[in-house]
């Protein structure tokens, strides 16, 4: 692992999640994973660290938190009492929840991962787990990453488009600020 985080606040993010999202309609596992995706992933390119210690790798459906590390925290925290495994009907399939037990303790996340934690999770509240799926299809290292090869945070910066001039200028103010 190269981010020492601890295993509290990946913990309590899961609770977070849970408890944000319980009462919305198209919360369930898929949601719960892709949402600990994008807050890592957009956690790492804004302060160069993810929140949790799970690392992704590629799966049919998108990335998702490598299984082992993920299933083994949502197991012990429903074991604690923590979260609530429930299983409904929704449009004739079933559909898995973890319903977050307690609040989260948001006193480990700093704040501006509070609002990288928020921003995520209002920006993926209303999208269901196939339109989530989808959008992380569009990921560069997913595409091109092996079956559950691991995709490292800085892959997410890997776009598709070519760089404009103004791209080229910023890098080389950047530069130019580092030899100063």
């Amino acid at each position: 692992m190269l981010y020492e985080i601890s295993p509290n606040k990946t913990h309590e993010l899961i609770i977070y999640i849970a408890s944000r999202l319980k009462d919305k309609s198209n919360y369930g596992a898929t949601l719960l994973g892709k949402a600990l995706c994008l807050i890592d992933s957009m956690a790492y390119l804004k302060t160069g660290s993810p929140i949790t210690n799970f690392e992704y790798i590629k799966q049919e459906f998108g990335p998702t938190p490598e299984p082992k590390p993920f299933l083994d925290a949502r197991d012990m925290l429903e074991i604690a009492g923590d979260l609530k495994k429930i299983e409904i009907d929704y449009f004739g399939r079933k559909q898995v929840k973890f319903i977050a037990q307690r609040d989260p303790d948001v006193s480990v996340f700093k704040k501006d991962e509070l609002v990288i934690i928020n921003d995520v999770i209002e920006s993926i509240s209303n999208v269901s787990a196939s339109q989530i799926s989808d959008y992380t299809h569009t990921f560069i290292s997913w595409v091109f990453a092996r079956p559950k090869e691991k995709l490292p945070f800085y892959t997410f910066l890997l776009t598709s488009t070519d760089p404009e001039t103004k791209h080229f200028e910023w890098a080389n103010d950047i530069i130019k600020s580092y030899k100063s």
